[in-house]
């Protein structure tokens, strides 16, 4: 289904006409019909560009300088007809958003199809048996705008594989899911693996897929540096994977050596009363919420797709202005102007607040550089592995590089109560652990930092609290 020979791809050209430094290198990769393969590696090693020639977005949008063959069931993918290419592959991008075209789901799901000229009442049941299929079918009628990350996910991978294609492309399809929806997508790839689908997946969680995948391929600096059945995969330690930057379950057993365990200060910093806030479109929201968090500590919270956590948080910050119930600091009422002032969120989706035209500035960005702020800002980047993308722009970064220039900068803020939305939804094994460190770091200093999470490595490497986030019932259960 899948063949490259000798592949070597470069991005873009600088004045001179010098390739760029970035892509892939000598890419040797078979793929067979009805396979799944898992890529695997650090962010930035080279996986998304082996995605991006496979579904022919490079080189025809992302401009660059292809050498050896890529073959796609026997066709140059970037050469295939508008109508030609969803029906031999769905592609599900890390970032979901960026591929819808509709305003609900229901439409978003019939795009293709009504494209193709599909007949109505066809088009109607591939929807009803995709929407059951996936778990979606409560969303049908709701605007994707509203939304979370991981239920626009789910509504990709339904609108991928509405036209049941033969490949499908998946980049990080694990990262947004709860434990549960993380099973159910398993579940799901598996019966379309049995069906005969091709399915080659882009991913740093891997041991979840390890039901459905036959072969790991890890990238590593542009090259194919090893690869696994799922069987030899299957039975490597931490210590062996760990050279190549994968993440492990036992991940979580080791502790960060350099880092001491936080332990959260006497009083809190921050608690909330009875919040409450429903979202006028769709009902979802929080009810009854009661939270404390403490100067100096580290609280994971958790819960499945839709429960509220990023609701929550928004109302914790200001950005939202709660329908019930207050916010208190240190015994004072705060209102929603003041959360704010003494607030920073790291938003899930990196592209909505990266502005500036380099790595580098990001980091300090509306902020005065002064000899204290730039030396802050060289150990943000040096912590963060962004030393030598400094000069780069934020938007010809991988998904998880962004993430990471978002979390330099909030590392560079005054901010007293630090919120993450999924920090690791994009990263690497290494760059948990920084993440970790990092925020450690931060709450010794005496800031309580939030992490929205369905990481349970994370988790337990960082936190010294998790708080389970229950849909539509009273409050958070603490464990």
């Amino acid at each position: 289904m899948i063949e490259l020979y000798g592949v070597t791809f470069r991005y873009g050209h600088d004045g001179a006409g010098a390739e760029s430094d970035s892509g892939v290198q000598e890419i040797n990769l078979s793929v067979k019909k009805g396979q799944c393969v898992v890529l695997c590696g650090r962010s930035g090693s080279g996986k998304s560009t082996i995605m991006r020639l496979i579904n022919g977005l490079a080189p025809s949008f992302y401009v660059g300088t292809l050498s050896g063959q890529v073959h796609v069931d026997g066709r140059f993918p970037a050469a295939l007809s508008p109508e030609e290419r969803p029906r031999l592959m769905g592609v599900v991008f890390q970032d979901p958003r960026s591929q819808f075209f509709m305003d609900h789901v229901r439409d978003e799901l019939a795009f293709s199809a009504e494209n193709l000229g599909i007949p109505p009442d066809e088009i109607k049941h591939r929807i009803e048996r995709q929407a059951r299929d996936l778990g979606i079918s409560h969303l049908l009628d709701r605007s994707l705008h509203m939304l979370s990350s991981g239920q626009k996910q789910r509504v990709a991978i339904a609108a991928a594989s509405i036209l049941s294609p033969p490949l499908l492309l998946l980049d990080e399809p694990c990262a947004n899911l709860d434990p549960a929806w993380t099973q159910s997508l398993v579940d799901i790839l598996a019966k379309l693996k049995q069906n005969g689908t091709t399915l080659l997946i882009s991913e740093h969680r891997l041991h979840p897929l390890l039901p459905v995948a036959d072969l790991f391929v890890c990238m590593d600096k542009g090259k194919i540096a090893r690869t696994w059945t799922k069987e030899e995969f299957s039975r490597l330690s931490y210590e062996e994977v760990r050279p190549y930057g994968l993440r492990h379950p036992d991940m979580a057993k080791s502790r960060l050596e350099s880092q001491p365990a936080v332990a959260s200060q006497a009083g809190s910093i921050l608690e909330g009363r009875g919040l409450t806030y429903q979202h006028k479109r769709n009902g979802g929201g929080i009810q009854d919420v009661d939270i404390t968090l403490s100067s100096g500590s580290v609280t994971a919270l958790t819960g499945e797709n839709g429960a509220g956590k990023t609701t929550l948080c928004k109302v914790l910050c200001g950005l939202l202005r709660q329908h019930k119930g207050a916010v208190f600091s240190r015994g004072s009422r705060l209102s929603a102007s003041q959360r704010r002032a003494c607030s920073y969120l790291v938003m899930q989706d990196a592209d909505y607040q990266l502005y500036a035209d380099s790595v580098g500035n990001e980091v300090v960005l509306g902020r005065r550089v002064d000899a204290a702020m730039r030396q802050k800002a060289y150990e943000a980047l040096e912590a963060f592995g962004l030393a030598k993308l400094r000069d780069r722009h934020p938007a010809s970064l991988s998904g998880g590089e962004k993430q990471r220039v978002t979390m330099a900068a909030a590392y560079c803020s005054d901010a007293e109560l630090v919120i993450l939305d999924e920090p690791t939804s994009g990263l690497d094994g290494d760059n948990v652990r920084k993440v970790a460190a990092w925020v450690k770091k931060i709450a010794l200093s005496g800031k309580t930092v939030v992490i929205i999470t369905h990481d349970s490595i994370l988790a337990e490497l960082a936190c010294n609290q998790i708080l389970e986030l229950k849909p539509r019932a009273k409050g958070s259960e603490k464990r």
